[in-house]
C-alpha cells in the first residue's frame, strides 16, 4: 500500500461527501486559484464543486488540491442543517461515532478509530499507528496502486468486507480494523507479521515465511511499531 495522497479521491461512484452548510468552505485549486464552495460531489474522476449561489463547477480530481473547512457562522436559521444521507455500511449507529464534518477533523477521526478498535478487540494504539502511517488521517488518500482512505484499503479488501464506499471514514476503519484483527489471529498475535501482510499481502508473507525482504514493507513495519509506542 504505497502512500501517495490526493485530498480529493478518484471515486467510482457519485457521492455527496459534504453537506451544504450555511457558510462557504474554500476549494484550493492546482492553478493557484481558490473558490468558495458550499459542498462537493465526487463523480467518476471529476469533482463537482457547488458554490453558495447554487452553481456547479466540474473539475478533474487532480485539479482540486483540498477543501479547507471554514469556521461556521453563528446559526441564523431556525432549523438545523440536514446531515448527509446515511451510507449502507456500516450502520447508522456506527456513523454516530463521527460527527458531521468530522471527516476533516483528525481528533474526531482518532476518537472514531479508537472506538472501533475497542469494539473489535484490537490494540487501539496499533490501529491509530496504522492510520497515521497509511494516510496521516487523510480520509480521501489514494495511492498509485489504488489503496483508498484512512487505512488504505485495496479494492479487493474493501469488497471482502462489503465496503461500498472506501472513502467513508467509518466504513474504511471498520473494515481495516477487522482485517488487521484477522491477520493478528492468523499469525498468532505476531504483530510484525500481521503488519507485513497488511502492507505486502498475505501471500508475500507466506512465500517468504516471514516479513518479505521488501524495503517498503520493512520500513512500513518499523514506522508503525514506532508510532504505536508513542
Amino acid at each position: 500500500m504505497m502512500r501517495h495522497r490526493l485530498l480529493i479521491p478518484i471515486a467510482a461512484t457519485t457521492l455527496l461527501v459534504s453537506s451544504i452548510p450555511a457558510h462557504a468552505d474554500i476549494a484550493a485549486l492546482r492553478d493557484g486559484r481558490t473558490l468558495e464552495v458550499s459542498g462537493f460531489l465526487l463523480r467518476g474522476d471529476h469533482v463537482v464543486l457547488k458554490t453558495p449561489a447554487g452553481e456547479e463547477v466540474s473539475l478533474h480530481a487532480t485539479d482540486v488540491l483540498e477543501i479547507r473547512r471554514q469556521p461556521a457562522e453563528p446559526a441564523q436559521v431556525q432549523s438545523p442543517p440536514s446531515a448527509p444521507a446515511p451510507l449502507a455500511t456500516p450502520s447508522q449507529d456506527d456513523h454516530d461515532l463521527l460527527p458531521v464534518g468530522g471527516v476533516f477533523d483528525p481528533e474526531a477521526l482518532r476518537r472514531m478509530a479508537t472506538a472501533l478498535a475497542r469494539r473489535h478487540g484490537v490494540d487501539e494504539s496499533l490501529v491509530l499507528a496504522v492510520i497515521q502511517v497509511e494516510s496521516r488521517y487523510d480520509a480521501f488518500a489514494v495511492s498509485p496502486r489504488g489503496a483508498m482512505g484512512l487505512m488504505q484499503l485495496m479494492p479487493q479488501t474493501a469488497a471482502r468486507f462489503s465496503v461500498e464506499n472506501a472513502f467513508d471514514p467509518v466504513a474504511n476503519v471498520d473494515a481495516g480494523v477487522r482485517y488487521l484483527k484477522e491477520l493478528l489471529e492468523r499469525y498468532s498475535g505476531q504483530t510484525r507479521l500481521a503488519l507485513a501482510a497488511y502492507n505486502a499481502g498475505e501471500e508475500a508473507v507466506e512465500r517468504h515465511s516471514g516479513i518479505p525482504p521488501y524495503r517498503e514493507t520493512i520500513d512500513y513495519v518499523r514506522r508503525v511499531l514506532i508510532a504505536a509506542r508513542r
